[in-house]
């Protein structure tokens, strides 16, 4: 990512953005990739209980799955902080890139 986005990493710091607000650009991207991702896989798990619910009540008169708000609960924390976790290395690294050298890179 930080690659990838090394001048407009370079542009930003040449138009005066410090060294936390690059940083707090990629934990927010990092926040709401997080956010977004755990949103869709307990939107994916909510219709696999279901799926899994009905084809079990055939064979038997009870519910095998059950997704309680304490479930999503720690889906929405544990995706939010492995997003950030996995942001702290790009996010450093773009922070210390030298203005200078960032625009001349290709």
């Amino acid at each position: 990512s930080v690659s990838e986005r090394t001048k407009e990493i370079g542009i930003l710091r040449a138009l005066g953005a410090s060294r936390g607000s690059i940083r707090n650009l990629f934990f927010s991207e990092a926040f709401f990739i997080g956010l977004f991702s755990s949103i869709l896989a307990i939107a994916l798990a909510e219709l696999l209980q279901v799926v899994a619910n009905h084809i079990a009540q055939a064979g038997i008169s009870y519910s095998i799955m059950q997704i309680t708000p304490g479930n999503i609960t720690f889906g929405f924390v544990v995706a939010i902080v492995i997003s950030l976790l996995a942001a702290l290395a790009p996010a450093g690294k773009a922070a210390r890139l030298d203005p200078i050298e960032s625009l001349s890179y290709e």
